[in-house]
């Protein structure tokens, strides 16, 4: 372990100069940016009966990590820090794309309502790590019953309008 440390000493500035060099060389492998379109026919905005307030909730709680759109902060013009962000956008895509609900089955639809009541019930969206730099997204208890109240009706409504559709459905 000594030696180690003895070589590190002596070879520092190298060291420095490697690390500097792998900084500035990531900085030129951006990840794609995800700037959809604003709205679609396919957008949960356009395809599902909402309040100007749920639409704002999602839009600024929801939609960065779960949408076609985001709007990327500053600091995502820096790598790794930019890998992670595009990682994370992709991720919560996979789980539920507002921007592509109604593409959605019905049996799916329900389902991700379901999942959105379930998730903010138990205080899992938005994410915490999403919250420490987005304060603004943070859902007060209101907010959170808007929500819930809102993925429910729906919910329900598509149960009752596609019984057969939905009667496999397991939560």
């Amino acid at each position: 372990m000594k030696q180690i440390i003895q070589a590190i000493a002596v070879h520092k500035k190298k060291i420095l100069i490697g690390f500097v060099s792998i900084i500035v060389i990531i900085q030129f492998f951006r990840p794609e940016r995800n700037d959809g379109s604003v709205s679609s026919p396919n957008d949960i905005t356009v395809a599902t009966a909402m309040s100007p307030e749920v639409k704002g909730i999602l839009e600024t709680s929801c939609f960065d990590c779960h949408s076609d759109r985001t709007n990327y902060p500053w600091y995502t013009n820096i790598q790794p820090v930019g890998w992670f962000l595009a990682n994370h956008v992709t991720d919560g895509k996979q789980e539920i794309n507002f921007s592509q609900f109604n593409t959605y089955s019905i049996r799916r639809k329900v389902k991700k309502f379901h999942e959105i009541s379930e998730q903010l019930e138990k205080g899992e969206m938005p994410l915490d790590s999403y919250l420490w730099i987005h304060r603004d997204a943070v859902l007060n208890e209101g907010q959170k019953k808007i929500l819930m109240d809102w993925a429910n009706k729906n919910r329900m409504i598509l149960e009752k309008k596609y019984p057969d559709s939905v009667k496999k459905n397991r939560f």
